[in-house]
């Protein structure tokens, strides 16, 4: 054999080398390439109205032994049905599943009776897509007002889509195997906007607790006379919504999952939230939009807050949503606070486990954990949970938990603070949506302490469009913000049910339960920058701010709009109650604009920094 000069040797194995390589890197990318699996190979069949439940449990079932999957629908319309007395099922039902993308490709997925879209727990790597969800018979029922007096208002229901019956003077809906009284929130929407009507807000006909209690009688032709004085008089034409349920279902329900993806979904009506989420890592909402099904002639959409995000961690990533006639919030992202009940020994907790103060379960072993102050709010020791014992009483149900911690705790631990998991808490980034006044209550929530960005959104909300909030005194929300950056987004003609103050105090509001007390009190909310914003505004309130320090409302443009008459309590541009280090400055002012004044409580001088000549100050007791 002719031995070969060195540098061919070297060529020739340099050549073998990469072509070694390539065929080393197709063989694994062939192996991590995803099966395809369809829904139609386990009998599910688009437009045939069959229930779809069993064949997609089936396909699952059959994409959960694989490495990677892309569980397809072909494209059409496929139905689900809760079955009798089952209890809450999912039509997409996910658990221990990884590497899955389900691809509806377009297709209509329509469900009945009490039933939630999709479950996903203890999965990781998730991805849905290309879809639409709808019921044909949904929990909300539209009708037209017609003539009213201070006793009693007729509304008129489309009998060919809302069935109905009086029973003993109770109204009573039907639908595909159930029948329900009303049971939720009554609002009025514009008949030509189909927005929240002006200065209205929650319960137009009666509370939520009383509602379902009403006098009614059947006046023939759809038409149901309501017997109670209406909360508001409005015109004739306008749209009356009742819904027939609170918290029934989610669409989506994510649980103490990883990496979760939905985009290019459309949600046009669900039993509870549009996407509601606990204990998950990374979630990203992308074009997911919950919209009112105007081909059907509705106003509304999901019956409660389109995303609610609690206990999470990692990224929150939210793009290119836009919601309608959705129940309750667009968004909001928080923890919880869970009050202390008793101190058994050094290293040992007792927390309530039912009711909004006892939301434990969101604590888990080798969660590190705050404990917060009740009397200042303020966050103070850390620990790390080592176990968590539930307390039941008679056997089954759960009345307390019991935390032991892996070390001692300090003695200013005490009974009626609070813990706050610190472990779980998300950043969040929330870009290119529409947050409409198509909806009843506010914008966005959001408390973390994670670094929080909301950039290049258009908002136009009938409450707050932004609430800043953390209590723990009703919901126990937790998370005081400490990274928030808000800017280049545009708020126009928002709040304008400004008189209700349980939608807010102002277009952007800052307000936690923490009412600050002297000029010395340490804020609870830090590091809040509004910049580079754009407000059209018809009213005073632009800014409500409680206990805020080294807040920045700077580089924003505020012009006034014509659009209605203001209608708010307060008659400030800025009110500022406990915040220190504030700084407002570089911003433009319209001549016209309402207010230009600040209202100062509980703050010295140095406090604030005033760089706008336009804005008076005005200083409380």
């Amino acid at each position: 054999m002719v031995a070969l000069p060195f540098f061919r040797l070297h060529k020739n194995l340099r050549a073998h080398a990469a072509a070694l390589l390539c065929l080393l890197c197709s063989i694994g990318l062939h192996a991590a390439a995803p099966q395809r699996v369809s829904v139609a190979d386990f009998g599910a069949r688009p437009g045939s109205r069959e229930d779809a439940v069993p064949a997609v449990r089936k396909a699952l079932e059959a994409c959960k032994r694989l490495d990677s999957a892309i569980l397809v629908f072909p494209r059409g319309r496929y139905d689900f049905y809760a079955p009798a007395d089952a209890g809450v099922i999912y039509g997409l039902a996910l658990d221990g599943h990884k590497n899955l993308v389900i691809d509806g490709d377009g297709s209509e997925l329509v469900f009945h009776g009490i039933i939630g879209v999709a479950q996903i727990r203890h999965s990781e790597n998730i991805t849905l897509r290309n879809f639409t969800v709808d019921w044909d018979s949904p929990f909300i029922v539209q009708g037209t007002v017609g003539e009213s007096s201070d006793t009693w208002i007729d509304v008129k229901f489309d009998t060919a889509r809302y069935h109905f019956e009086i029973d003993a003077g109770k109204l009573y809906f039907k639908g595909e195997s159930w029948r329900r009284p009303l049971a939720g929130y009554s609002l009025l929407y514009d008949k030509d906007t189909f927005e929240i009507v002006y200065k209205t807000g929650d319960n137009a006909l009666a509370p939520v607790d009383k509602i379902g209690g009403l006098k009614t009688e059947d006046r023939g032709n759809g038409v149901v006379r309501f017997y109670t004085k209406p909360r508001y008089k409005t015109a004739p034409g306008n749209i009356l919504l009742l819904g027939l349920g609170r918290y029934i279902v989610p669409a989506f329900t994510l649980r103490e999952s990883k990496d979760i993806a939905l985009a290019g979904i459309t949600v046009y009506h669900a039993l509870s939230h549009g996407v509601a989420a606990f204990r998950t890592e990374n979630i990203t909402l992308s074009n997911v939009n919950l919209r009112a099904n105007t081909a059907k002639g509705r106003v509304f959409s999901v019956i409660a807050d389109g995303f609610h995000l609690n206990t999470c961690k990692g990224l929150i990533k939210i793009e290119n949503c836009e919601h309608t006639g959705i129940g309750d919030d667009f968004l909001n992202v928080h923890g919880h606070n869970v009050v202390i009940r008793n101190r058994v020994d050094a290293r040992t907790l007792e927390v309530d486990a039912s009711g909004r103060a006892g939301a434990s379960s969101g604590l888990r072993a080798g969660d590190e954990v705050w404990f917060v102050n009740a009397a200042s709010m303020q966050r103070g020791a850390t620990a790390k949970i080592a176990a968590v014992h539930d307390l039941r009483e008679k056997g089954r149900t759960v009345v307390k938990r019991r935390i032991i911690f892996e070390t001692a705790l300090t003695a200013a631990v005490k009974t009626g603070d609070l813990i706050e998991n610190k472990t779980w808490c998300p950043s969040l980034e929330m870009r290119g949506c529409k947050i409409l006044k198509t909806h009843r209550a506010r914008g966005i929530l959001v408390t973390t302490p994670e670094r929080a960005v909301i950039e290049n959104n258009y908002f136009r909300t009938a409450g707050t469009a932004i609430l800043i909030e953390g209590d723990s005194n009703y919901w126990y929300e937790s998370g005081a913000c400490l990274d928030l950056v808000i800017r280049n987004n545009v708020f126009e003609d928002c709040f304008t049910s400004g008189h209700a103050s349980t939608w807010g105090r102002a277009v952007i509001t800052i307000h936690p339960s923490f009412k600050p007390r002297t000029d010395d009190d340490a804020p609870y909310h830090r590091n809040i920058r509004i910049e580079n914003n754009v407000f059209k505004s018809f009213d005073y309130p632009i800014l409500f701010a409680r206990s805020a320090g080294n807040l920045r409302f700077a580089g924003n443009t505020l012009l006034r709009t014509k659009t209605h008459e203001p209608c708010a309590a307060s008659k400030f541009t800025f009110t500022l109650d406990g915040c220190r280090d504030v700084m407002i400055g570089g911003n433009i002012y319209s001549d016209d604009l309402l207010g230009k004044n600040i209202i100062l409580s509980r703050m010295r001088p140095e406090d604030l920094t005033l760089n706008d000549a336009a804005l008076s100050i005005q200083k409380t007791q």
